[in-house]
């Protein structure tokens, strides 16, 4: 029987229980222990039992030799000679008693047998709202011996759910290594789980699943079993699949003619097939620029697939960060100008060089100061930051621009996701801040952002200078940050 209350609280996916076990050898103890205001939450799986309420022999002759006592105090000279009655008037006040206790005594079996209605109606509740749950869901100790499961776990195991009960949930498992594992980081953290992965069986593989581990704690917070939830996403990884293989062939096709428009009006305004005026040097130069927008989305959408597909590999060398914002600050003045805006750099340029990706930082760096320029106000300072430590360089830019609510933050690093507050929609893929994102993990760093109420927005990161290793595939699956 589990006794307590179970709340589910979601911030980033995260599920909490806090419930009381108390164990009772037969159904007399358990009747005792209930309190009748209180609810009872109890296995969905375990067999039916009724609360037994039956006379106690124990407490029947504890009764009786009251009652005697009482009525030999009424009419006794010796133990009450201030309150000694007849014995007509003391066999009234003794049948009085009984009767008030009978009372009593009746109105708490009533009330039993409502709270023994009240607890078979949520075992019901329970059990077909649980079994009938588009997922597969147990319960196992620490030790992984699986306590409760509904119905759908014969799916994943291929035996019958009331089969599984009593039984260790690793020898189901081929990785059962990985299963040991993340039940250590859980009982060490007490956070909720949260991933997806191929689950494997001694009968074949099951299939992708989204599963989540959460926590059971005690009255002193200590994780005394943990609730497992899987939920089968071959459908969701099939359709995924064929949208980043389209989206690959679609860009990867795009992008040869994209390149071709460009050479070929570099061609005609290097006047490779005869001069040209002032008005079409100047039409010449926007279809340049047009067909070079549409290539840097190209590539764009092309990096973020390699990225989400683990393709991608980090180079390193060593650089100084500071001339790196410089060289970016010069390619992209002309958006800088077009908003009257000035950009203000607070780094050392005696500082240490960093050890990663250039040209992928190069990238980052390109979308931050962007981002801060497409989405600032106009003729208003960006400032740059860029600080160090021992180990770690962190990279800020600052500008004013509309605030942007704490529940959006999150969504800015995600994919297709843009700053839904701005004054204006901006023409763009909304994988800037995503791919940046993508980039800053594949360097084991981290992103960050912040917004207030006054209009001043703060985005950045923050990097390790060295690494023990010289390349590092981005897996962007894992999305730590």
């Amino acid at each position: 029987m589990i006794q307590g209350k179970s709340g589910v609280e979601k911030s980033e996916c995260d599920i909490h229980f806090n419930i009381n076990f108390l164990k009772f050898n037969n159904c007399k103890l358990a009747t005792r222990a209930i309190p009748t205001e209180q609810l009872i939450v109890y296995s969905f799986m375990v067999t039916k039992f009724g609360i037994e309420i039956m006379l106690n022999k124990k407490k029947a002759c504890i009764l009786v030799t009251s009652i005697s006592v009482l009525f030999y105090a009424l009419v006794s000279p010796y133990l009450l000679p201030g309150v000694t009655i007849d014995v007509k008037d003391a066999i009234f006040i003794s049948y009085y008693v009984v009767s008030m206790i009978f009372l009593i005594g009746l109105t708490c079996k009533r009330e039993k047998v409502k709270l023994e209605q009240k607890i078979h109606l949520q075992h019901s509740q329970m059990e077909t709202i649980i079994n009938n749950a588009p997922f597969i869901m147990y319960l196992k100790d620490i030790d992984g011996t699986i306590l409760l499961a509904n119905h759908k776990i014969s799916k994943l195991l291929g035996i019958d759910a009331d089969e599984v009960i009593g039984k260790n949930i690793n020898n189901f498992y081929s990785r059962h290594n990985l299963c040991l594992n993340e039940d250590k980081e859980i009982i060490t953290t007490k956070n909720t789980l949260c991933i997806q992965r191929e689950i494997e069986t001694p009968k074949g593989t099951f299939g992708w699943c989204k599963l989540i581990k959460a926590p059971v704690l005690d009255d002193n917070g200590n994780v005394v079993s943990i609730v497992v939830i899987f939920q089968n996403i071959d459908k969701e990884k099939e359709i995924e699949e064929r949208k980043n293989t389209f989206i690959a062939t679609l860009t990867h096709d795009l992008k040869t003619p994209t390149i071709a428009q460009i050479k070929a009006t570099e061609l005609l305004l290097d006047n490779v097939l005869g001069e040209i005026n002032d008005e079409q040097r100047d039409i010449l130069t926007q279809i340049k620029k047009s067909c070079k927008y549409m290539y840097d989305l190209i590539f764009t959408i092309l990096e973020t697939y390699l990225y989400d597909e683990g393709q991608v590999k980090i180079n390193r060398t060593n650089f100084c960060m500071p001339e790196l914002i410089q060289e970016v600050i010069g390619e992209i003045s002309n958006l800088m100008r077009e908003k009257e805006q000035t950009i203000h750099i607070s780094a050392d340029f005696n500082m240490h060089e960093i050890y990663a990706d250039k040209i992928q930082m190069k990238r980052v760096i390109i979308n931050f100061i962007a981002n801060a320029i497409t989405y600032g106000q106009n003729k208003t300072d960006i400032d740059i930051n860029v600080e160090e430590n021992e180990d770690s360089l962190t990279f800020k830019v600052h500008n004013k621009s509309t605030y942007i609510p704490e529940e959006k933050l999150k969504d800015l690093y995600e994919k297709f996701k843009t700053n839904s507050n701005a004054k204006f929609k901006k023409a763009g893929t909304g994988l800037g801040l995503y791919l940046s994102k993508q980039i800053i993990n594949a360097h084991k760093g981290e992103v960050f952002a912040s917004s207030s109420k006054t209009g001043n927005c703060c985005f950045g990161f923050c990097i390790p200078k060295t690494t023990k290793t010289t390349q590092l595939e981005a897996s962007c699956l894992q999305n730590k940050s």
